[in-house]
């Protein structure tokens, strides 16, 4: 799927040249004329990245980043702003708007190429992470154990959720449940560096993680965190009826699918044997 790039520029060979230049290196490019329609093409189509004109009609390049940062739905958009004003404090006036970069006319198309899939780059790894953990989150998780089943890799994969989160959340609120995921998350980065081999670690949201790796690291990581667990969890939250269940399988020779069905089962196994005592059959 191609990025898509909002050109905000009024001079239409310009325009045409930076057009060119980004859809020659893979960009789909969609041409906005002034300030407003610049504005509307960003609210619709939600581009990865602007390249702005700071000189445009109706509304100047500065209104319009303002005004792309104060909506919620657009502030994250990465804006590169072009201008033919080269001086220090144009370069900080567009900074100070919000502008993620600054490139003054003339300028080289290779480079802006360059910052283009830099600053998208930059963009795609911030939008893939969880912002309580700063963890990857669920598209970079997926992403990594699409990889894995990819290469055919003999890989552990485990699925770790605290038993009955959603009660202690509404119980304690928001912010003491953020407090206990970022909790267990360092816990679980701490335990993974202790690998060689290299151990991945994503947060899907709320108290689910999941962690990746050889079989044997991933499968000793599990019966750590979990055993470490109910300590820690006393420390951090003065509670003692909290425990984290861990659902463990290998991934060599399964679709997504089957993966993702086995590591549902497994979990829902190790909750029922986390409350009950009771560890039950295999798959």
């Amino acid at each position: 799927m191609l990025n898509k790039i909002v050109i905000a520029e009024d001079d239409d060979a310009i325009a045409h040249m930076v057009n060119m230049a980004l859809g020659d290196a893979g960009f789909l490019c969609m041409r906005a004329r002034d300030g407003d329609e610049a504005i509307n093409l960003v609210r619709h189509h939600a581009p990865d990245l602007m390249v702005l004109d700071v000189m445009m009609p109706r509304t100047d390049g500065l209104e319009v980043v303002r005004r792309l940062r104060a909506d919620v739905q657009t502030s994250r958009t990465p804006v590169l702003m072009l201008t033919a004003l080269g001086g220090v404090d144009e370069k900080v006036k567009g900074l100070d708007a919000g502008a993620d970069d600054y490139m003054t006319k003339p300028f080289d198309l290779r480079e802006l190429a360059a910052r283009v899939r830099a600053l998208i780059r930059a963009y795609q790894r911030e939008a893939e992470r969880n912002p309580t953990t700063n963890l990857p989150g669920s598209g970079a998780i997926e992403q990594h154990i699409s990889g894995l089943l990819g290469e055919g890799a003999d890989t552990g994969v485990v699925h770790f959720d605290v038993i009955q989160f959603d009660e202690f959340a509404d119980r304690v609120g928001y912010n003491k449940a953020e407090e206990l995921a970022r909790s267990i998350a360092q816990l679980m980065v701490s335990q993974a560096r202790m690998y060689d081999s290299g151990v991945f670690v994503g947060h899907l949201g709320g108290c689910d993680f999941i962690a990746c790796g050889a079989l044997g690291d991933v499968e000793e990581l599990a019966g750590d965190v979990t055993d470490m667990f109910p300590q820690r969890a006393k420390a951090w939250t003065g509670e003692e009826s909290l425990h984290l269940a861990a659902g463990l399988v290998q991934s060599k020779g399964l679709t997504a699918e089957e993966l993702a069905t086995r590591l549902g089962r497994r979990l829902h196994k190790a909750k029922v044997a986390a409350v009950s005592g009771v560890v039950s059959s295999d798959d």
